[in-house]
């Protein structure tokens, strides 16, 4: 397939990278340049040197698949910006951390089939030239209309690409069990400014406990059931899998970036509200990186 991927922070050019072993393989950037180049070093230690065009308008109309890998807040801003150079008939897959655009992604490409997807495969960028792989975890792929709902053999490409890779039949399952992952681990290390691996220490369980007491609260009422010690355990078990790694979001908060805190614990704040459930600790941890986001854009 012809593919332009959207974004090129750490796990655009990760997705990008893998499938351009079996696809042809563009980049689409917020800076006005020709081509992209960076050594990618794999998990056995090998150092890649890759190149890729980047931003050829004619590329992006002819794609048979785009790939959206910006941050939460800036996909409506990069679906606005990229809408009438896309086909309608061209399947769309948005990856991003969080959830809640998917209303807006809807209302600006109403006749594109959408997918959502979600990965738990970790890239790292140490500096602008090169890209690490730095584990493996579960994709899920799943259609968000109509259109898309039929598109599940793309599944087999990402597989071929970054295994494990699945399609699900109702999306937002796996989207909601990431979101949980996400309330419970990136908040913590970005407000510590510790690896994932820290929040296994003794002083962390009860707060992590609380968390997913509430996010259990909040996605049994969205309509997918489960309970604070279920997520409790699938958190723990994502804290000793990434031990070594920093979150995206502490990430942010080092390098005095936005985060995507109003698309993670933001969105379960909101969600809660509409159902009347009360989640005090999400709500201080969603304040808090909100006060850090404000500190360091005064300065």
């Amino acid at each position: 397939m012809n593919i332009t991927v959207v974004g090129a922070g750490a796990v655009g050019r990760l997705w990008g990278s893998q499938l351009s072993r079996h696809h042809k393989i563009q980049f689409w950037t917020r800076q006005p340049v020709d081509n992209i180049r960076f050594s990618f070093n794999t998990l056995d230690g090998i150092t890649h040197p890759l190149a890729f065009v980047a931003n050829d308008a004619m590329q992006l109309a002819s794609s048979d698949l785009i790939i959206v890998t910006v941050k939460a807040f800036q996909v409506e801003t990069a679906l606005g910006q990229l809408k009438a150079k896309i086909p309608t008939s061209t399947p769309v897959v948005i990856m991003h951390n969080g959830m809640g655009t998917h209303k807006r992604v809807e209302a600006l490409l109403p006749e594109n089939p959408i997918i959502y997807a979600t990965t738990a495969q970790a890239a790292y960028r140490p500096d602008e030239d090169t890209l690490a792989h730095t584990g493996i975890g579960q994709t899920w792929l799943g259609g968000l209309n109509l259109r898309a709902k039929k598109l599940s053999d793309l599944a087999g490409h990402f597989e071929l690409a970054l295994a494990p890779t699945q399609w699900h039949p109702d999306i937002f399952q796996p989207l909601w069990t990431k979101l949980a992952i996400n309330c419970a681990i990136n908040p913590l290390t970005a407000i510590h400014q510790c690896r994932n691996g820290e929040l296994a220490q003794a002083g962390y369980q009860t707060q992590l406990a609380t968390i997913c007491d509430e996010v259990a609260m909040v996605m049994s009422a969205e309509g997918y059931p489960t309970s604070g010690p279920l997520l409790k355990q699938q958190v723990d078990k994502v804290i000793l899998a990434t031990a070594s790694n920093f979150s995206s979001m502490n990430q942010d908060v080092c390098q005095q970036r936005a985060t995507e805190i109003d698309y993670i614990t933001g969105y379960l704040v909101e969600r809660a509200k509409a159902h009347g459930i009360e989640v005090a600790e999400n709500l201080r941890l969603w304040q808090q990186i909100k006060q850090l986001e404000q500190q360091y854009h005064d300065r």
